[in-house]
């Protein structure tokens, strides 16, 4: 059985950083993309692995029957109160090394990479082996896998508009131990005008993937890579690219037309 303080130390780091990460999540749905991928592929049913706070579900769920997964607690209970009246969109609290479904989802899809935060190998060949027995003939999983290219620290700023100001961030990546391990710190200061800033400090360790054995890996969960990208526009996968985004199927499916 997983650990259970692997999914314990999830909810505690998101339900500490989640009125931040109420007004980052805004800036990195990236709604099109995977709404666009729903409208080409025409799935009946699909599953979001790691759903938050249920944006990406309730976009999703204008195009087919939807559910999104989460172990936070805090954040499915926001995000059933506000996707309440989307139509077609349904939320579980689950654990995504188990398969918690049958096989009935065309398309599963996993934004801002849940995976990151199982940084035990075994664990993540258990969620991988979960997607494919959720998966339906013919089905595609879509992981946005984090990606560091570099093994050096990292340290990205941004700032999110919202309508109450504007929220910064400030992030620090550094190489822990084995290969793909990192150490990831996070600032956050709100700033709204005419009130105190607010801040925040948090930090987590994270497993990022390797474009090396990401198929091989894959492999042994029982799924197939049919493309790799290295951004929301489809580019090719390339050592340069900004992000690694998987496209799979079921190991046993035979291989139909590639993803486009």
């Amino acid at each position: 059985m997983p650990p259970k303080e692997t999914v314990e130390e999830t909810r505690s780091y998101y339900q500490k950083i989640l009125p931040f990460y109420e007004k980052e999540s805004v800036a990195r749905a990236h709604l099109s993309f995977w709404r666009g991928l729903a409208r080409r592929w025409r799935p009946r049913r699909i599953l979001e692995i790691g759903a938050g706070l249920g944006r990406i579900t309730a976009g999703l769920a204008r195009e087919a029957p939807s559910i999104g997964m989460d172990v936070s607690l805090e954040m499915l209970s926001e995000a059933a109160r506000r996707r309440g009246k989307s139509v077609g969109a349904g939320f579980v609290a689950a654990d995504m090394r188990r398969t918690v479904f049958p096989a009935a989802f065309d398309l599963i899809v996993a934004p801002g990479d849940p995976f990151s935060h199982l940084t035990r190998l075994s664990d993540r060949r258990r969620a991988l082996s979960a997607v494919r027995r959720q998966l339906a003939p013919g089905g595609r999983f879509v992981l946005d896998g984090l990606y560091r290219g570099r093994r050096e620290m990292v340290t990205p700023s941004r700032e999110v508009r919202h309508r109450e100001g504007v929220l910064r961030i400030d992030e620090a990546w550094f190489p822990v131990g084995a290969s793909d391990l990192w150490h990831a710190r996070y600032r956050y200061r709100d700033r709204r005008p005419g009130k105190p800033d607010d801040t925040l400090e948090a930090a987590m360790v994270a497993r990022s993937w390797d474009p090396v054995t990401i198929r091989r890996f894959f492999s042994e969960g029982g799924l197939t890579i049919e493309r790799l990208w290295g951004d929301f526009d489809e580019r090719p996968f390339r050592r340069s690219a900004s992000r690694l985004v998987a496209v799979a199927r079921r190991a046993e499916d035979r291989p139909g037309r590639a993803a486009r």
